[in-house]
């Protein structure tokens, strides 16, 4: 016999009451590893992904399974947003150059070299490759981002780190779009890609890097024009919310990119619409409640990360693995010196052919954060999410799943523990020495008032 509570049964309830101590579990367990985390001063996010990765191994858990829609919708929106609203747009505007390098040319490289990685060594068919190296190829530094801060350094370097995962997470996942349309068509039977398709997919690519920025751009002008007849805080907090899953949700309904819709929106709402549309009083709560949102959003997306990798980790992978992480090294390290010495010399020049010239002029990179920008290129939820949402009828989808596994494993942890430890001993890592003289103004100086809506 089923007891109805209200219109569900008691049968619907009680898996969503398994969810739910499901839930308070995992948020229990995070609470514990963000404590023990804090006192041994480790990264709190790669804490809670080898917390995950154990409890995945040994079964602690019961069997959780990561649904693609999940982080693609839940999760990284919210992430993107956050991390855009709260970076800081001076600093974002004078590194713009080298962020465009590393986040659109730079990204393209990196996928063409860890392509010819998995082809040539692990024997992947070449689109395949393809396929696989747009999936491990955009970064995940939130581990790093988070060092930096709990070690108080150099705020241009977390800029151009976190500026540049903001941005290649959306050209990422274009171009894995691309690349899966692609190969799907050519799998079908007598499959090939006409002249007539080749042009269709080259507007499509056009209109998912454009469409979407344009989107939340466009979103957060008029979330802003319309906030400054409010003075609500609540109502204003709420707005920001529904800007961050609007941007995406309208994006997606048009075909283009959510996640830069998302980062846009949150650059456009956290500079322009900080300063002109949300009220003062507001202004701190829409920040506290994006930070704990943030807080619970990453603590749950990285202990299922690591549950998901424990639980899905094979041996057949190995040698695969080992060439596409391989691949991702070489081809960060390719990009980051071939983006950062053109950089430099750009700026050099710049600087002696207008040595009055400060507003919107290039900043050398110090030549000691080259290995740290290198390191920092940890892989994490966006490549989770994109392997998961490959079709089953794909070939190889369960060998390019757990390769994806093993890639993120390898640089989350491997790489993470490494910059732990070099960080605190790095030189040239604290604000005046890296080329830029003080810290940008916060994001609350200057706030324009909001015209009163009372009746005079």
């Amino acid at each position: 016999m089923e007891l109805a509570f209200g219109a569900v049964t008691a049968s619907q309830a009680a898996p969503a009451e398994g969810a739910i101590e499901l839930l308070t579990a995992l948020l229990a367990v995070a609470l514990v590893v963000a404590l023990v985390a804090g006192r041994l001063r480790f990264p709190y996010t790669l804490a809670l992904a080898i917390v995950g990765l154990a409890l995945g191994l040994t079964g602690l858990l019961p069997a959780i399974e990561l649904q693609p829609d999940v982080v693609l919708f839940i999760f990284l929106p919210a992430l993107l947003f956050e991390g855009a609203w709260n970076i800081e747009t001076p600093a974002l505007r004078a590194n713009w150059l080298i962020i465009l390098l590393l986040a659109v040319p730079g990204l393209l490289i990196a996928v063409l070299i860890a392509a010819l990685a998995l082809h040539f060594g692990a024997g992947f068919p070449l689109l395949e490759a393809v396929l696989l190296s747009t999936i491990i190829s955009p970064t995940d530094p939130i581990a790093v981002i988070a060092l930096l801060r709990q070690l108080g350094l150099s705020s241009r370097l977390r800029v151009i780190i976190e500026g540049e995962s903001l941005f290649n997470d959306g050209v990422g996942a274009v171009a894995f779009t691309i690349t899966l349309s692609i190969l799907l068509t050519l799998l079908q039977p007598g499959g090939a890609v006409a002249a007539s398709q080749a042009g269709a997919i080259a507007l499509q690519s056009l209109w998912l890097l454009v469409g979407g920025p344009l989107i939340g751009l466009g979103l957060g002008f008029l979330v802003t024009r319309a906030l400054r007849y409010i003075e609500d805080r609540l109502i204003e907090t709420a707005a920001t919310f529904i800007t961050a899953y609007g941007a995406y949700l309208i994006a997606e309904l048009i075909h283009t990119s959510g996640l830069l819709a998302v980062v846009m929106a949150g650059l456009m709402l956290g500079s322009y619409g900080r300063r002109v549309g949300i009220s003062d009083s507001a202004r701190k709560a829409v920040e506290n409640v994006w930070d704990f949102i943030s807080y619970v959003v990453t603590s749950l997306l990285f202990l299922l990360l690591g549950v998901q990798i424990g639980d899905s980790l094979t041996a057949q992978a190995l040698a695969p693995t080992l060439w596409a992480t391989l691949g991702v090294v070489v081809g960060r390290t390719v990009i980051v010196y071939g983006a950062l010495l053109p950089y430099n010399a750009i700026a050099r020049w710049y600087r002696q052919r207008r040595p009055g010239a400060a507003r919107g002029r290039p900043i050398p990179v110090p030549g000691t954060w080259r290995p740290l920008v290198v390191l920092s290129g940890l892989r994490g939820a966006l490549s989770i999410a994109l392997a998961l949402s490959l079709p089953v009828t794909l070939p190889d989808r369960d060998l390019i799943t757990s390769v994806v596994y093993g890639v993120v494993l390898i640089t989350l942890v491997g790489q993470g523990i490494g910059l732990r430890v070099l960080l605190p001993r790095w030189p040239g890592l604290h604000d005046g020495h890296d080329g830029q003289p003080g810290r940008p103004a916060e994001h609350g100086s200057g706030a324009i008032s909001k015209p009163s809506t009372q009746a005079p």
